[in-house]
């Protein structure tokens, strides 16, 4: 099998495991399997140390930033994901690069014969699509015998899969409306189900900054004995015209450089740094200053505030929720006073309904209205009910409001019609970030960046010669079509 041919074959095995149940309370968080698999692997998951990441946004951001740390202090370091951005490889990352699709279909061809077991022991039927691709990671982060694994949270916390590892350090980096169809309506019921990370006797840094939801997260502490380090008590961050100043008991930096921009990144790496800082304390080793500094400038996470090209800028942001937006457009508003934004929403979330209102008020030029391609599960809000909400909460008559279904279709108008000195911004999903990054970073060059252990690298051949021909397939398809419409 070629590499895409692996890759198909994994990807099909693993969404085999999705089955019919969409986004609601009907998704069935049970531990039991995970327990099961996990021990029926030998407990992969006790051979290093774990921190976890839990929150509602800036979870991938803040793991990122630990990781980096970490690893610039010189721990080899693992890094769960969840979801992925482009290729599957994503959730599973080794020292900063994902592991190879032959070493993640080689594991799943290991453990799939376990799944039968696991529904015959616990009663609730194979382990899920999360459960599996954490289970795997687990595994394969054993096997390259790191030190350390950052693990984000993939939905709330108490029951999240993520949930049955022993760890080091938690994290709460921040609690807002989403999940709410599993997590409850009021930022009180999510808040109560994210504390749920919090360890008997363990160490917790948090980040919330609502005085309901704080007290939920202290009470949690005490009735755990647990260490809590709250944001404004324990650190502080300060975040003014695009500087970063960060204070913990051991750091204290102005003008900090991070790799990820804006006021919700200055959080987010606050809450990384304090993470670090009791990792070492409990481990009895020394807090890095250099390795901070370091490791905050050069953390890398795809589609998280990313700048993809320049003349004109495009920003790649997965925001999703109406408090990564608005944190997502304030950044954004410093960098152009009339951006120009492309927009997809998840189909049927409830949070939907405060996201056109937060949109309207951006003084966008242009707001394209599109879909993303369906992700298992996943269906994409249609474009053209995303255009009439937009349209019914824009503020501003400058603001020009058009529908383009298709995603590609949507970047290329954006490129085309924009001026040099624009900014466009592609949001609201992280799945429509992973389909527009494709026309930059095409998946085939991805996966074989991977297998070259070249991951990142832009500037090497293989990487430009893999892009230049999925630009001309492209454009191909691109003339093709118009030969299409011409003659029809």
């Amino acid at each position: 099998m070629n590499l895409l041919e692996q890759y198909k074959e994994l990807e099909n095995k693993l969404e085999s495991l999705i089955g019919d149940v969409k986004f609601s309370a009907e998704i069935n968080l049970k531990l039991e399997r995970i327990e099961c698999l996990l021990e029926l692997l030998g407990n992969p998951q006790d051979s290093f140390s774990v921190i976890h990441v839990g929150g509602t946004s800036g979870k991938g951001s803040t793991s990122s930033y630990i990781s980096s740390i970490l690893e610039s202090d010189g721990y080899k370091t693992g890094l769960f994901l969840s979801p992925y951005l482009q290729v599957l490889n994503e959730v599973c990352l080794v020292e900063g690069c994902p592991v190879k699709t032959s070493e993640l279909l080689d594991a799943y061809n290991e453990i799939e014969p376990l799944f039968m077991e696991v529904a015959n022991r616990t009663k609730f039927g194979y382990p899920s699509y999360f459960e599996v691709k954490l289970a795997l990671s687990l595994m394969l982060f054993k096997r390259k015998n790191i030190d350390v694994a950052v693990i984000e949270v993939g939905i709330g916390g108490t029951l999240d899969a993520s949930n049955v590892l022993s760890t080091d350090v938690s994290v709460l980096v921040s609690v807002g409306l989403d999940h709410t169809e599993i997590l409850g309506d009021t930022i009180e019921e999510i808040a109560s189900d994210k504390v749920g990370i919090i360890k008997e006797n363990g160490t917790v840094v948090c980040g919330f900054s609502q005085e309901s939801t704080r007290k939920i997260a202290l009470k949690r502490a005490e009735e755990k004995k647990a260490t809590i380090f709250l944001i404004d008590r324990n650190f502080k961050y300060i975040y003014c015209n695009g500087k970063t100043s960060i204070q913990t008991e051991n750091f204290c930096q102005h003008d900090l450089n991070l790799s990820i921009q804006g006021e919700h990144q200055a959080h987010n790496a606050s809450c990384a740094i304090v993470a670090y800082e009791q990792f070492v304390k409990k481990h009895s080793k020394s807090f890095s200053h250099d390795a901070v500094i370091k490791g905050l400038s050069i953390a890398k996470i795809p589609g998280r505030s990313e700048i993809i090209q320049n003349q004109p800028t495009v920003i790649l942001d997965g925001a999703h929720n109406p408090d990564k937006l608005s944190s997502f457009l304030k950044w954004l508003n410093e960098l152009s006073a009339k951006p120009i934004i492309i927009m997809a929403l998840k189909k049927g979330r409830k949070v939907n309904s405060e996201i056109p209102p937060i949109l309207g008020n951006t003084g966008a030029k242009l707001i394209i209205a599109t879909s993303f391609y369906n992700q298992g599960i996943w269906e994409s809000m249609s474009s053209e009910d995303l255009s009439e909400e937009i349209k019914k909460n824009n503020n501003s008559d400058s603001t020009e409001v058009v529908k383009i279904t298709d995603p590609l279709d949507a970047i290329k108008y954006a490129l085309k019609v924009a001026h040099t000195d624009d900014v466009i911004a592609v949001t609201g999903s992280l799945f429509l970030v992973g389909d527009v990054r494709e026309y930059w970073h095409p998946k085939e060059a991805i996966l074989q960046l991977i297998e070259n252990e070249d991951y990142g690298d832009w500037s090497n051949d293989d990487a430009v010669l893999l892009a230049a021909q999925s630009f001309a397939r492209l454009d191909a398809e691109e003339e093709a079509d118009g030969k299409s419409e011409a003659g029809s």
